[in-house]
């Protein structure tokens, strides 16, 4: 590639983060601009982003070779391997294997990341991030609703142990290699020393090593990829400032 992707981002939101790690697997350059949620100059519901993407969430993506701007995580990180993955690094092999990648991104959108942020993302992060519903359970959470946090903190555990079962007997979740299927779901069990916060099952990293053994060697396996470590360092880095 002679031009960097454009991307949009956001400092602490996990979604743009699993962007970081397929650019970094992949090679791809990419010039990143961080955004903060709000209308403000530089924010997400600023009437100069809006134009990019009026759904005014991070992240985003313009890829100058191809002309493409492309938002949501998953997604782009489809079209990275579509269009950068030419040695099939993380490309599944087989049309079974990309259907069955499908199948827990699908899982990892639409409950991974939703049970993990009634419990642990600021509100200010969950309206930039278009997600309202959310409100009323922080709500609960501030108003020390500890049956409310405990119930979704049961879901989270739930999630981890439907993960933890598909992996039984493997080493990754599809087709025998390192997929998006994987990589999508590191951001935000990054967060889980937050989001178990005080579950008295599940509370610590040495809590979940017990309950969900396949769950916990996977993800320490995940997060020792060099794409992995760079993805940490940098966010760790960016966040410093």
């Amino acid at each position: 590639m002679s031009r960097s992707i454009q991307f949009w981002s956001h400092k602490i939101g996990p979604n743009p983060w699993k962007n970081v790690i397929v650019f970094e697997e992949l090679g791809i350059p990419y010039a990143t601009e961080y955004l903060e949620f709000g209308n403000n100059a530089g924010g997400v519901e600023h009437p100069s982003f809006l134009k990019k993407n009026a759904a005014g969430r991070v992240p985003l993506i313009h890829d100058p070779a191809t002309g493409m701007i492309l938002t949501e995580s998953n997604v782009i990180n489809h079209y990275l391997l579509d269009h950068y993955d030419k040695d099939d690094i993380l490309s599944p092999a087989t049309e079974q294997d990309k259907y069955l990648v499908d199948k827990y991104l699908g899982f990892q959108s639409s409950t991974q990341a939703p049970f993990y942020a009634q419990v642990s993302l600021p509100l200010h992060i969950l309206v930039g991030f278009g997600w309202l519903t959310f409100i009323q359970s922080l709500q609960m959470r501030n108003k020390k609703n500890f049956d409310g946090v405990a119930h979704f903190q049961h879901l989270v555990k739930r999630t981890l142990r439907t993960i933890d079962d598909e992996l039984r007997g493997k080493g990754f979740l599809v087709g025998g290699k390192c997929t998006l299927a994987d990589l999508a779901f590191i951001p935000w069990d990054l967060m889980l020393d937050i989001v178990l916060q005080g579950d008295a099952e599940a509370g610590t990293a040495s809590d979940r090593k017990q309950l969900f053994p396949n769950w916990y060697n996977w993800h320490v396996k995940m997060i020792q990829r060099e794409a992995v470590q760079k993805m940490m360092k940098l966010k760790e880095e960016v966040n410093a400032n």
